[in-house]
């Protein structure tokens, strides 16, 4: 009996060995030698320099080529970046001036009326919460009827507001700008920062001036090479200022800019490596170009070839808008 078992033992173990044998063999991998590695990377321009490269860990395996015209799932549409909730900046601009506020305008207008109607200075005359406009009390400056105006408007980014304040004189029945060194904009205006600054977060929201909400400045493009680009609701000297602030808070150093043509260049190092065959750039044009009195269009240089550099260029700038 035990020699019968010992006979079965044998048999297996010899069966197991065998098929290991073959599976080993059937795994043999070819070794493809370094010159037809070389090859390969020169025709199809991966390096035009190959003298670096030794056959110290040759390449096993076939080696497969993959076609540059593999279908790529689409990016995500791009979106505006959405501001801080306490974020609240004075701009300046020429003789206009303007509060950035990281909250929707219809939060913005109860927080402006309550300014107007507690200043010391002013007083509550007209509103009209359909377009963002709340008027002071008319007073004598200067021997002239004169007024302040708030204007209330959606911000650059998502969930902001920016509030224009302009002081106006009566002049042959119509209201016109008083100009700033004639007028007491700065100390109203300033007056308004610190009252918002210490007011803290927005907890309100005012139901009648929810359309302001609805009116965005901004829109993500793309032109016929499906390259994205941003188009801004706003005059030239603003898109241009805009833009400007938003390639230096990205980091981007400025070379050069020329405002008549509407164009900066930028500092940008890329240099090509084994996996992106593409040429090596150090330098970037972003043009800011007037479609009319109040649209402009922002926009890179850059073709295909190097679409994934000017779309991280126009997503910075997207998020530093205001």
């Amino acid at each position: 009996m035990k020699l019968i078992l010992l006979l079965f033992t044998l048999s297996l173990f010899s069966c197991a060995i065998e098929k290991k044998n073959n599976v080993d063999d059937s795994k043999e991998k070819k070794v493809i030698s370094i010159e037809e590695n070389n090859s390969i990377l020169l025709a199809n321009n991966v390096l035009t320099d190959i003298s670096f490269i030794t056959d110290k860990y040759p390449i096993e395996g076939e080696v497969e080529i993959y076609q540059d015209n593999v279908s790529k799932t689409p990016k995500p549409k791009q979106l505006f970046s959405a501001a801080s909730s306490n974020e609240i900046r004075l701009h300046k601009l020429g003789q206009i001036r303007w509060i950035y506020l990281g909250i929707e305008p219809s939060a913005a207008w109860p927080m402006a009326i309550q300014f107007i109607e507690e200043s010391k200075n002013l007083g509550m005359d007209t509103f009209d919460p359909n377009i963002g406009i709340i008027n002071s009390q008319v007073f004598d400056y200067n021997n002239q009827e004169s007024k302040f105006v708030f204007k209330i408007e959606k911000g650059l980014q998502q969930s902001s507001s920016e509030i224009f304040v302009s002081q106006l004189k009566k002049s042959n029945n119509s209201w016109v700008i008083v100009p700033s060194g004639e007028s007491d904009l700065e100390n109203i205006i300033n007056e308004f920062y610190d009252f918002l600054a210490s007011a803290g977060p927005a907890s309100g929201t005012s139901l009648v001036a929810l359309n302001l909400n609805s009116s965005n400045k901004t829109e993500m493009v793309t032109n016929n090479f499906g390259i994205s680009q941003i188009k801004l609701r706003i005059n030239f000297a603003r898109a241009w200022a805009a833009t400007r602030r938003s390639l230096l808070i990205a980091g981007y150093k400025i070379l050069d800019e020329d405002r008549n043509e509407g164009k900066f260049y930028l500092e940008y190092s890329f240099k090509r490596t084994l996996l992106n065959r593409g040429p090596s750039i150090s330098q970037v044009q972003v043009s800011v170009k007037e479609l009319n009195s109040e649209e402009c269009l922002i926009s890179t240089d850059l073709d295909l070839e190097n679409q994934e550099i000017s779309e991280e260029i126009i997503s910075q700038i997207n998020q530093a808008l205001s």
